[in-house]
Parts: C-alpha cells; sequence; structure tokens
C-alpha cells in the first residue's frame, strides 16, 4: 500500500471510519484521502460541498476530499480496493438503517468483489482506546482459506511495526469427546506449527491464543477492553460477506468488537 483511502457519505456515521484511516494511515506513514460516491454526476457538487463542511467541522480541513459517480458505488469502491497501492477504509452497520454506502449490504459488496483487505469499522468501534496498531490478531480455523490472509497481516505489521498474534476459537459444542489432556495438546499443536512456520517464512516473531466457546462471543470478549489492537480475518461464503445478512461470525464480531477489523474474502 501508498495510500489510504476512506470511504464516507454526507452522514455523521462514516466520520470514525476516517477518523481511523487517519490514524492507520499516519502510522505507515502513508497519505489519507476520502473518497465519496454518488449515483449522479449532477450530484457531485452539491456532495462535496457537503462534505467539506462536516469535515471541517469535525476538524479534517487537511484531508482531500474526492467525490465520482458511478452506478454502483459496491463496484466502484471494490475496484478501489483492490489496488495494490491502495487500503480501503469504511464504516460497517449492517442491520442498523443507515443512509447510502453505510448500508451493510453495501460493505458486503464491497469485500466480495475486492482482492485485497478491507478494513472496516463498526458500529461499537471505539477510537479512544485504539490510536494505532500494536497487536495484528489474525483469526484462523485450521483451513487454508482462513490463512489467505496471513501474507497480508505479515506484510503489514513489519510496516506498524506491530505483533502479530494468532487466534483460534474451539467451539466447545462441537467438540468431540475425548480426554481433556488429549484435546488441548491437539488444539495448541495446529496454532504452534502455524506460527513456527509464518516465523521461519515472513522473520517474525509470533504469538498465539486458544479460545474456547462460541466462536463470536469468545473473540469480542477476548478483544474486550483491548488497546490499540486491530482484527484481521477472512469471510467465507459464496457472497462474501453473506455473515453480514446470515447472522453468522464474522458479522457478530464485527458489530459487537470495538476495534477495527481487515477482511479478506479469497
Amino acid at each position: 500500500m501508498e495510500k489510504i483511502v476512506v470511504a464516507i457519505d454526507d452522514s455523521e456515521g462514516s466520520l470514525p471510519a476516517l477518523e481511523f484511516g487517519q490514524k492507520f494511515a499516519n502510522q505507515l506513514g502513508m497519505d489519507v484521502s476520502a473518497i465519496s460516491v454518488v449515483p449522479a454526476q449532477d450530484e457531485i457538487a452539491s456532495r462535496r460541498v457537503k462534505l467539506q463542511e462536516r469535515l471541517s467541522t469535525h476538524h479534517f480541513e487537511t484531508v482531500h476530499i474526492d467525490v465520482v459517480s458511478h452506478d454502483s458505488a459496491k463496484e466502484y469502491l471494490g475496484e478501489l480496493a483492490s489496488r495494490e497501492d491502495t487500503g480501503l477504509c469504511m464504516m460497517a452497520h449492517g442491520r442498523r438503517p443507515v443512509p447510502e454506502m453505510l448500508i451493510g449490504s453495501v460493505t458486503a459488496g464491497v469485500v466480495r468483489r475486492a482482492h485485497r483487505p478491507v478494513y472496516l469499522c463498526g458500529p461499537r468501534y471505539d477510537s479512544r482506546a485504539h490510536h494505532r496498531v500494536e497487536v495484528l490478531a489474525v483469526c484462523v480455523d485450521g483451513s487454508k482459506l482462513s490463512e489467505q490472509i496471513l501474507p497480508y497481516a505479515s506484510a503489514l505489521v513489519k510496516r506498524l511495526g506491530a505483533r502479530l498474534q494468532l487466534l483460534q476459537v474451539v467451539d466447545a459444542a462441537a467438540r468431540k469427546p475425548t480426554t481433556l489432556g488429549h484435546t488441548d495438546v491437539m488444539e495448541s499443536a495446529y496454532l504452534t506449527a502455524l506460527a513456527r512456520r509464518v516465523e521461519s517464512e515472513q522473520a517474525l516473531e509470533v504469538d498465539w491464543e486458544v479460545l474456547h466457546g462460541d466462536p463470536a462471543d469468545s473473540i469480542v470478549s477476548y478483544l474486550a477492553g483491548s488497546h490499540n489492537t486491530m482484527l484481521a480475518m477472512t469471510t467465507h461464503g459464496r457472497s462474501g460477506l453473506s455473515q453480514v445478512v446470515a447472522g453468522s461470525v464474522s458479522h457478530e464480531v464485527l458489530h459487537e468488537t470495538s476495534c477495527p477489523v481487515a477482511v479478506l474474502r479469497p
């Protein structure tokens, strides 16, 4: 990445993503700008005026604003997020009735179209607790799909000077009956091997943690009270962030955690 771009509209709800994007860009030593997508060419001028006024009110005067016309915000932003030189940040509210591109289905559409991680802030994002990224916690589940975010995460922690942590949740309800000691050894063996592999391939120090219980609840509880942390995870399903609609793990984590979340659909 060479620059951070934050997708916003003219609502107050999009501004937390801009605050995060500005901090993220500063830590990376990159420029940050804002992008807003309108459906018609004749809406560009009025949207620009509204955004300039709103950003000035919230002390974002130095942030450059681009307003573009496109019939699909999902397609435009998905293509933007796929560029190697660009990191796209945006809000993700999902169930809540919010305007335009902040609707969860649009966020889902962007992630589905992007070929790189998209950096999302959920409704509980707390900018006071996350001034920078000191820990990048990557969720893995034993599948190759979940591990596909690791090259992006490894490159990012090097640039941020952050620590890489691997998280795996073992759903207690899905456990096969066995002796507790043997189960714990098997659980930790996967993360230990993966951490060693990443350390060897990426020349990084990696730590890990096995969590137990409901996957979404366990991740959110683990991150509760955390500071300067970013979560990273892949999303499964044919429609990208189908979890946002279906209410599964990615959706629940994104909408309940206070930290930013990097999401990749492989």
